[in-house]
């Protein structure tokens, strides 16, 4: 019988190499998420509220906030009551000097809808 270490070599790594390389990674990757997380959106869309007018039309309303003057697209839609989207729409907001502004959006829908909701609001291009 043969030894092991003989036979396939010794490791040339010090033990705590792995542990080292896995607290490194760890380090980095919380640091990471720390800096996304605390950095500030360009934009902010919230919900205030939707209406459904009729079976074909439901009036959503949000509070789009920037800091700084620059065009937004916000993207809304409608859902039936099984969820499914029955309609959608994009709209472009213009720059303003003002940092909240309130939009009122009409969606057109295919069958009657039973909310609206705010899929997104990002700079516009």
């Amino acid at each position: 019988m043969t030894d092991l270490s003989s036979r396939y070599g010794t490791s040339k790594r010090p033990r705590w190499f792995w542990p080292a390389v896995a607290a490194v990674g760890i380090t980095l990757g919380v640091a990471f998420a720390a800096w996304v997380g605390f950095q500030k959106d360009p934009v902010t869309g919230r919900l205030w509220g939707y209406e459904v007018l009729d079976d074909n039309l439901v009036a959503v309303k949000l509070d789009v906030i920037r800091p700084d003057p620059l065009a937004v697209q916000c993207t809304v839609y409608a859902q039936s009551e099984d969820h499914s989207i029955v309609g959608e729409k994009t709209v472009d907001i213009p720059a303003s000097p003002r940092e909240k502004v309130r939009v009122e959006i009409d969606i057109e829908t295919q069958s009657r809808a039973v909310n609206g909701v705010l899929r997104t609001c990002v700079p516009a291009d």
